[in-house]
């Protein structure tokens, strides 16, 4: 994506659309929209992401740059926000979507080819990558590696093809023990058949199994002339040849949300504000949405070109020096966007390929009729619905017990769903969002079962992941108790009339908790927990014979009633 990243700020227009897509108003749309929310633009992106909702599974905020072995580049803290990264994580959360960040490979000719060589290295980097998801509780990463076909050329290729599948795997399995997830973000590969220059060094077949998405950039096809910048057979042989090589439902076609305008030919002498813009071959950004107001400013008519699903224009501009008007020249332009119609037609790729879904580079740069086109299509294939069963031995375990849980996901007819990918979620009192703590599939009766341990009061839940077949499955949540232990380190024996400090500690570790003592059955007063759940007592019995000692903690939000065992204590 780094030929793709880029700034505008431009006015933005509403489009009409009309289509023959028949309705589907009763349906809710199948959740195929994914895509990219880069280091800019945040006020327009994010609107457009929470504005499609129903559409949305995952979004991949685009921020992260892998600059040595152990060295990430944040790029939103490079950026001039107002808003603090922690609440952009915050609102995207809580809409319950999954989050990938992409981190691009920002390293020199070779320099990643070189360090996924050696196998010291290559460790470093994916704990590098899982510290990274750890740090922000993300869902998983999206690993955007262009180096390889930019700048590394293709002589070096197979040296580095078996290092980078070692690299997936190991990085996978690291993700999947987390419970996260593994996004691969490639240019398109093809079958030998048809006589394209594809990317085979990013292994699709070799990878397949370790990754759970696969996003094929399938844009920039015409850079250096002027051209389509995802024509639609070339797109689709791309897609043909991924559904191959790995299931289709791990398959997102990424698509273009952006055109190019280029400079055919120049007249006259350009003034020099404009001497090393204004030049054969140089070319500018156009986002979908702003396209047509460019046409309409300068007289042009764009048309569609069914043979690449694209629009394209063509017009002429003058380039006046304002300190001289004999000074000018002007350029011949022609420019290539997707519109609604190219949107249309490549999420129809969804249905005819059984694809997991799309990926837009990037949100909010598609007009309003794009991602209406989007919906009817997710509408017409409306995936079948998941019901999920949780349970459980018990609502209620001691601090350290294993909690036996399983759940059972079934179609609404009662059909077992086997093979399917579920993760355990679990959120607790200083919990503000979920969090994956494992991952699993379910057998063939629809069943998946884990043995966990609890450390404190929580809730618990199981969530499949949609796929082309199926929606999620979510099961309701299950609030799981925890009776805390108390640990009471008393002697065996002690002297009558001397005092005996003591240090216990309740397990969990929670602050603030009031525990009343009782001695020989009766009230003896109460202790107090500190932030490592160690209190104090001090006891001086002035009776000889055999004295009991008792800890009782009332119910409270993050912990329920316990007692702590009967102590004996020998006084002589």
């Amino acid at each position: 994506m780094g030929s793709r990243k880029f700034v505008i700020t431009l006015l933005s227009v509403t489009l009409l659309f009309s289509s023959s897509i028949p309705a589907f108003a009763d349906k809710p749309p199948r959740r195929i929209l994914s895509g990219w929310l880069p280091d800019y633009s945040l006020s327009r992106n994010l609107p457009t992401v929470e504005g499609n909702l129903d559409l949305i599974r995952d979004v991949s905020p685009f921020w992260y740059g892998l600059t040595g072995e152990t060295s990430i580049k944040d790029k939103y803290a490079l950026g001039r926000y107002t808003t603090p990264k922690a609440q952009v994580i915050a609102r995207l959360k809580a809409n319950s979507i999954l989050l990938l960040p992409t981190i691009t490979d920002d390293n020199g000719k070779l320099v990643l080819a070189n360090m996924l060589a050696k196998e010291s290295s290559r460790n470093n980097i994916v704990q590098s990558l899982k510290a990274l998801v750890l740090s922000q509780n993300y869902d998983g990463i999206d690993l955007d590696f262009e180096t390889f076909y930019t700048k590394d050329g293709r002589s070096s290729w197979p040296a580095l093809k078996p290092n980078w599948i070692l690299f997936i795997q190991q990085l996978s399995n690291e993700l999947r023990a987390q419970g996260k997830l593994l996004s691969v973000t490639t240019p398109p590969d093809f079958a030998k058949e048809t006589k394209r220059a594809g990317n085979s060094v990013y292994s699709w077949a070799e990878i397949g199994p370790y990754i759970d998405r696969l996003r094929i950039m399938a844009y920039d096809f015409s850079t250096s002339s002027p051209g389509p910048i995802g024509p639609i057979a070339w797109t689709e042989d791309a897609v043909k040849y991924a559904v191959t090589q790995m299931p289709a439902s791990k398959v997102f076609l990424g698509i273009p949300g952006y055109g190019r305008d280029w400079v055919t030919k120049v007249e006259g002498i350009c003034p020099s504000a404009f001497a090393s813009s204004v030049v054969v071959g140089a070319k500018a950004a156009v986002v979908m949405r702003e396209a047509l107001n460019l046409a309409q400013n300068n007289n042009a008519v764009p048309v569609y070109n069914e043979k690449h699903a694209e629009s394209t224009f063509t017009y002429r501009k003058t380039y006046m020096d304002p300190t001289n008007s004999s000074i000018f020249c002007t350029a011949s332009r022609t420019v290539w966007f997707p519109d609604e119609r190219s949107y249309a037609i490549r999420t129809n790729l969804v249905g005819k390929y059984r694809l997991g879904g799309i990926a837009v580079w990037t949100f909010g740069m598609e007009n309003v009729a794009a991602m209406s086109a989007v919906r009817e299509i997710a509408k017409s294939i409306a995936p079948d619905q998941v019901v999920a069963t949780i349970s459980t031995e018990t609502a209620q375990i001691a601090y350290g017990s294993i909690l036996n849980l399983s759940a059972t996901f079934k179609l609404p007819d009662k059909t077992p769903v086997s093979a399917l990918n579920v993760r355990f979620e679990i959120k607790n009192s200083n919990d503000a969002n979920w969090r994956s703590i494992a991952a699993g599939t379910t057998d063939a009766a629809g069943l998946i079962s884990i043995p966990l341990v609890i450390g404190e009061k929580s809730s618990i839940r199981l969530v499949s992941e949609g796929s082309w077949e199926r929606d999620e499955g979510r099961t309701a949540e299950k609030t799981i108790s925890v009776v805390p232990k108390i640990l009471l380190p008393l002697p065996t024996s002690i002297k009558a009339g001397a005092t005996y400090p003591v240090t216990g500690q309740l397990l969990p570790r929670i602050a603030g908790l009031k525990l009343a003592v009782l001695q020989d059955g009766k009230p003896f007063g109460s202790v107090t927990t500190d932030v490592n759940g160690n209190f104090n007592l001090a006891i001086a019995p002035t009776t000889t014979g055999v004295h009991t000692y008792q800890l009782l903690l009332d119910a409270g939000p993050k912990n329920s009633a316990a007692s702590s065992e009967l102590f004996t204590v020998l006084v002589r």
